[in-house]
């Protein structure tokens, strides 16, 4: 799999969330059916995010890697971006039989940031695969430990939901123009 950065400066960014159908035709699509409990154990759908750019990423609460790292990087852009409330961060974690609403719940206390800026949501494996195929990524289980292979990217979604570029979280050049590029969708 290729992933995509953004790296345009102007007002416009590409629609990275595209596919070529069955008759050859190139389809842009929407970051929709998103069916999930997030951590106060709510519903969490695609309606959650109506009119709001977001980011997404891929997580889980025990990982020992890339997660502490991308918290931490989160959790800047969300101080960046309090004011801004048509911004808010989507976590999605990749190991439900861990990461249940009360793990989630407390996960999401150590940040400090509204739950209403930032969601952590989990759900069932279908849901998951579904959702990593609509981010274009996706994640696996390694053998024999509590550990994923999951990407250290984000995708950044604006307002009509479709995705705009991804961004590595442990490249600082990368969450500098995922900023600029967040500014850029809010305005």
């Amino acid at each position: 799999m290729t992933l995509l950065t953004s790296c345009f400066h102007e007002d416009k960014l590409p629609v990275l969330s595209r596919f070529i159908n069955e008759e050859g035709r190139q389809v842009i699509y929407k970051i929709d059916h998103l069916n999930f409990t997030d951590q106060n154990n709510q519903t969490f759908n695609e309606t959650h995010v109506d009119n709001s750019v977001y980011i997404a990423n891929f997580f889980f609460t025990r990982c020992p890697s890339i997660c502490p790292k991308m918290k931490s990087g989160l959790i800047n852009i969300a101080k960046d971006f309090e004011k801004d409330h048509d911004f808010k961060i989507v976590s999605i974690s990749i190991d439900p039989k861990y990461d249940t609403v009360e793990i989630l719940n407390k996960y999401g206390r150590t940040t400090g940031i509204d739950s209403r800026k930032w969601v952590f949501v989990t759900g069932n494996e279908n849901n998951l695969s579904n959702a990593a195929n609509l981010f274009r990524t996706s994640f696996s289980e390694k053998e024999n430990t509590i550990d994923f292979y999951h990407s250290s990217f984000v995708a950044l979604v604006d307002k009509q939901k479709h995705i705009r570029g991804f961004y590595d979280l442990l490249e600082p050049t990368s969450v500098n123009q995922l900023k600029r590029d967040i500014r850029i969708l809010l305005k």
